[in-house]
């Protein structure tokens, strides 16, 4: 990403530029050290993405659900996803509502039930 940031001139300034690059790495570091790891803390940004995607869907008139509980190594492997030095923790589908699809209602517990007050 630091090539990729010098090239498009992100930072003219090169002391900046090496300036942002140490703070990253120390960051990183300390993902790596003490926490649970890098991949975990990429997963949280992942999630975050996505959550602002989903906020962001209905405003275009998208719909948008997340999906777990899918294999991802074969999902990675469908659609070489492993070849780019990365790997699926998370599907999001999105698409247009059928506006003549009759829903049933969707069960749900109350708030009460799930969430303590305090």
């Amino acid at each position: 990403m630091f090539a990729k940031e010098g090239a498009d001139g992100r930072f003219p300034d090169p002391a900046m530029q090496d300036l942002w690059e140490s703070m990253t790495r120390d960051f990183f570091s300390l993902r790596t050290y003490g926490y649970k790891g890098l991949n975990h803390w990429m997963e949280k940004q992942t999630y975050l993405a996505m959550g602002l995607t989903m906020t962001a869907a209905p405003e275009l008139g998208v719909e948008a659900t997340p999906l777990e509980g899918f294999d991802p190594t074969r999902v990675d492997k469908a659609f070489k996803i492993r070849e780019s030095g990365h790997t699926t923790t998370v599907l999001l589908a999105l698409g247009y509502p059928d506006s003549a699809r009759v829903y049933p209602p969707i069960s749900r517990f109350e708030a009460d039930q799930l969430f303590t007050f305090m």
